[in-house]
C-alpha cells in the first residue's frame, strides 16, 4: 500500500518523465546492441538501425530538457518555447523517416551471408512487444495532457513500435537461413507498408497537432 501511495503522489509530469527516461535506458541497450551484432557480423543493418536509435533518444532527451528548463519561465514564454520545439522536432522525426530507406534498402537489396542465433530473436521480440504496449498506453494518455511537447512524445512511441517491427522482421530472416527470393519479395513489401504507415501517420499527427494545439497558443 505504501508503494502505492507513493506512486500516486508523485505528479503526472514526473511520471512522464521517468517513463521516458526508462524508455531511453532501454532504447539504448538495443542500440548498443544492435551495434555490436552489425560490428560483429558484417552486417550494415545493425549500424543504420543504431544511428536510428539514437535520433529517437536524442528527440526524447529534448523534450525532458526542454520541459524541464522551461518550468520556472511564465505560461506564454511556455507556449511559445515549446511551439518552436514541437516544430524542429517534428521536421527532425520527418528526417527519421525517410532515414528509414537506408536500413531496408540494406537489409533487402544487400543481404548478408550469416544467421544469427536463437537469442537475439528472443530479446528482439520481446523489446517488440515491450514497445508495442508501451506505445498503445502512453500514446492515449500524453495525448490526454494538453501539452504539445508530451503529445510529440507519444507519436514518437507509435513510431518507435512501427520501428521495431521492422528489427524483428530482419532478425527473424536472420535466424531462418538468411535472406531467400520469396523472402526478399516479402520483405520488401511489408518493408514498405510499415514504412508508409509511418510516414503517413507522422505527417497526420504533426498536421493535427498544428492545427488545433498552436491556432489555440
Amino acid at each position: 500500500m505504501k508503494i502505492k501511495n507513493f506512486f500516486k503522489a508523485i505528479d503526472e509530469t514526473k511520471k512522464i518523465f521517468f517513463s521516458n527516461l526508462f524508455t531511453v535506458l532501454i532504447t539504448s541497450v538495443f542500440a548498443i546492441y544492435n551495434f555490436y551484432l552489425g560490428f560483429k557480423y558484417g552486417d550494415s543493418w545493425g549500424i543504420s538501425i543504431f544511428v536510428y536509435f539514437l535520433c529517437m533518444i536524442i528527440a526524447r532527451i529534448t523534450v525532458i530538457f526542454i520541459e524541464k528548463k522551461v518550468r520556472k519561465k511564465d505560461t506564454s514564454e511556455q507556449l511559445k518555447i515549446k511551439r518552436k520545439t514541437f516544430l524542429i522536432l517534428s521536421l527532425f522525426m520527418f528526417f527519421m523517416d525517410f532515414c528509414l530507406f537506408a536500413p531496408i534498402s540494406l537489409m533487402i537489396m544487400y543481404p548478408k551471408k550469416f544467421t544469427y542465433g536463437l537469442i537475439p530473436a528472443i530479446l528482439v521480440a520481446t523489446f517488440t512487444t515491450y514497445k508495442l504496449i508501451y506505445a498503445l498506453v502512453n500514446y492515449g494518455k500524453l495525448k490526454k495532457t494538453n501539452n504539445i511537447l508530451f503529445e510529440y512524445l507519444g507519436e514518437l512511441s507509435v513510431v518507435d513500435s512501427l520501428v521495431s517491427l521492422l528489427m524483428l522482421q530482419h532478425i527473424l530472416i536472420m535466424v531462418n537461413s538468411g535472406m531467400t527470393h520469396n523472402m526478399m519479395i516479402l520483405s520488401a513489401v511489408s518493408s514498405l507498408i510499415i514504412l508508409i504507415i509511418i510516414i503517413i501517420f507522422t505527417l497526420y499527427e504533426t498536421v493535427k497537432i498544428l492545427k488545433v494545439k498552436i491556432n489555440n497558443y
